[in-house]
This record gives structure tokens, sequence and C-alpha cells, in this order.
């Protein structure tokens, strides 16, 4: 793991495209699981969100870990799950009806753990572009 002392708190440039990212990933999954709530019975739909979401989000870090400045992997974990699990109880909370997409056997917890062991996994697999190892 890629973690300096030195390296606190991220530069304004590079925490916003951290978080342009962590919101394109939590998008991509919202869309993934309305499309799988539409087609699939709430269990199905469920499970797949689970898998899918962690998916979406590998792809998303990628890109984010390829691209110019980037945090290390530890950093970019916490702040895609961070922006997910935040828009996820905005969701929730607005969405009175749907406390189902909430259940521990699946739900939003564990596809978030998903999503953050991934992120950062990413980081640590994928070359950097600016020369950092």
């Amino acid at each position: 793991m890629r973690v300096t002392a030195s390296h606190v708190i991220p530069a304004p440039s590079s925490l916003s495209r951290l978080l342009v990212h962590g919101l394109a990933a939590w998008a991509l999954g919202a869309v993934l699981l309305l499309v799988l709530v539409s087609m699939l019975s709430l269990p199905l739909a469920s499970g797949l969100y689970t898998l899918g979401a962690p998916a979406l989000a590998v792809l998303v870090a990628a890109h984010y870990f390829r691209r110019g400045e980037v945090e290390e992997p530890l950093t970019a974990a916490v702040g895609f799950t961070a922006v997910a699990g935040a828009l996820d109880l905005l969701v929730t909370a607005a969405a009175p009806g749907q406390l189902e997409l909430m259940h521990p056997a699946f739900g939003f917890g564990l596809s978030l753990m998903l999503v953050f062991g991934a992120t950062g996994f990413t980081g640590e697999v994928i070359p950097r572009s600016d020369g950092k190892s």
C-alpha cells in the first residue's frame, strides 16, 4: 500500500477530480440498479447490483488512476465510497417505500464495502501515467 505521511490533504484540483469520478461511478451504479429493479425481482436485482456496482467502480477507478494527478489508492477508495454512501443515503431517504434496498443480506452496505475494496485494489494494480509507482 502506498500511503505517505506528507500527503494528508489532497490538492483542490485532485480532490475535485476524485469527487467527479466518484460521482460518475455512483451514477453508473444507480442506472444499473434502476434497470435491474425494473426488469427483475427485488432480491435478484439487489444481488446483481451488489456485484455490478463494484465492477462499474473498477472501470471508473481505472480511468481515474490512468490520467493525470491522482490520489493514493486508499484515499481514492475512501473518496469513491464516501460519495456513493452519501448519495445512497439521500436516495433512500427520498424514496420512502424502498427500504428493502438497505436489506443487510445485499443492500447498499455490502456493495459499498466491495466498492471500497475494488477501488483500492484497482489503484494498487493500475500503472500511473504521472511517473509514480
